[in-house]
């Protein structure tokens, strides 16, 4: 079994923040767990199909996403990343920017950081 590289979650998580806004589709699905569940702020869940279907389509555009702090702590195969991130796009096609703190669980599967559980809180703007 292939262990992960120490440092390497903060990579996948820039990864991830990448293939988010050029909305690429190939990345996310090497990104995401076949069962990975995002709940959104609202507290809707969404699975992989509807994140990757939501970029595919131009549903979701993002135009920056800027990354203002991020924590990575890798436990062997599982690791938790939380990240507070500048983001500013489209989403039915009616514009929004937030400022929004995701917490993400990761499993090392197949060789590569994979998310399984994903989490999104709105957060007050930082002076």
């Amino acid at each position: 079994m292939t262990e992960p590289v120490e440092d390497s979650l903060s990579a996948a998580e820039a990864a991830l923040q990448r293939a988010q806004l050029a909305s690429d589709v190939g990345a996310l699905e090497a990104l995401l767990h076949p069962d990975v569940v995002y709940v959104a702020p609202d507290g809707a869940e969404y699975g992989k199909a509807q994140d990757l279907e939501s970029h595919a389509s131009g549903q979701l555009r993002l135009t920056s996403l800027e990354q203002l702090r991020s924590t990575a702590r890798q436990f062997g195969q599982a690791g938790v990343t939380r990240t507070r991130v500048k983001i500013a796009g489209l989403a039915g096609g009616e514009p929004f920017a937030a400022e929004m703190v995701y917490t993400r669980t990761w499993l090392f599967l197949d060789g590569r950081w994979q998310v399984v559980q994903a989490h999104g809180a709105g957060v007050p703007a930082e002076v």
